[in-house]
């Protein structure tokens, strides 16, 4: 009779127990959810009040500082021969998507956003590992699509604060929806800055190889995107080897991502690039090679 006493006591005191352990438990959730659907709520909130009022943008509000051409008549043909290239702050002249070669867009895609075509302005597995390396101490630079890109360079707002960043996405979203990915990519490339006071790939082509941007070749391309990442490192006239490097990277993308084939990527590798150093089309160019 007292074992069976004491067992039914041991039983009831777990029981007891157990009860205040579950009642705390239940507190705290219910706390969480509270506080979590308050922050919620607010953040909702902010996100309707201070962000969505700005986030819509307009390409047509934008004007590109583009670079003007003085012509003269050649007296033995009576053709307008251009004379001088002249330009304000910026040295930029614009190229249509259509005159812009595969390979340059395919370089750009593979080595800046090889989602581009799958995502509708954000790509949410590069804003997610970039948030994760914010917390981990590590560059928490990455996770910006080409859209985002070019939403920082039309806007000229590069702080880097959560509040920017929120509004950075909320407007690449919208973006999407009002511009295709041919726009957006013919923006992007006339607007980079690829160093040596070049404002977009027609003006940087002619400064680097001397030759049209529609006459480039799969290795100059794979050259010439390589620079916007980091102009003052990776232009060729003053770190050859940087920009080597940053060139064989992009090709080893483009061909991991089935951009090119191993042939075209082979025969790009070979290639000896000559640089042509140069102001505008009308000059003198000095070469340089490796």
């Amino acid at each position: 009779f007292l074992t069976n006493q004491t067992n039914q006591t041991k039983r009831g005191g777990t029981k007891g127990d157990k009860g205040p352990l579950l009642r705390v438990l239940g507190t705290l959730f219910l706390i969480a959810l509270v506080t979590g659907a308050m922050l919620a709520c607010m953040g909702a909130m902010y996100i309707k009040v201070v962000i969505m009022p700005d986030v819509g943008l307009n390409l047509s509000s934008f004007s590109p500082d583009l670079t003007s051409t003085i012509y003269y008549t050649d007296p033995g043909t009576d053709e307008q021969v251009p004379l001088q290239n002249l330009h304000g702050r910026e040295n930029r002249q614009w190229v249509e998507y259509q005159d812009i070669p595969q390979n340059l867009v395919n370089a750009a895609i593979a080595i800046e956003d090889k989602r581009f075509y799958k995502h509708n302005g954000v790509d949410w597995i590069g804003t997610t590992n970039g948030v994760l390396s914010m917390f981990t101490g590590k560059n928490i630079r990455g996770g910006s699509t080409i859209t985002q890109q070019l939403i920082k360079n039309l806007t000229k707002e590069d702080q880097v604060t959560v509040k920017r960043k929120i509004k950075e996405i909320f407007r690449a979203l919208e973006f999407e929806d009002n511009y295709d990915k041919e726009e957006i990519l013919e923006w992007y490339l006339n607007y980079i800055y690829l160093g040596e006071g070049c404002n977009g790939v027609y003006t940087a082509s002619y400064v680097y190889f001397g030759k049209n941007v529609s006459d480039l070749t799969l290795a100059e391309c794979a050259s010439l995107i390589g620079i916007t990442n980091n102009p003052s490192l990776y232009n060729p006239y003053r770190n050859q080897e940087g920009n080597r490097n940053r060139q064989l990277t992009i090709l080893a993308a483009m061909l991991d991502q089935g951009k090119i084939t191993k042939e075209e990527h082979d025969a790009a590798v070979a290639q000896e690039l000559v640089f042509a150093r140069g102001e505008d089309t009308t000059r003198e160019w000095e070469a340089y090679s490796y």
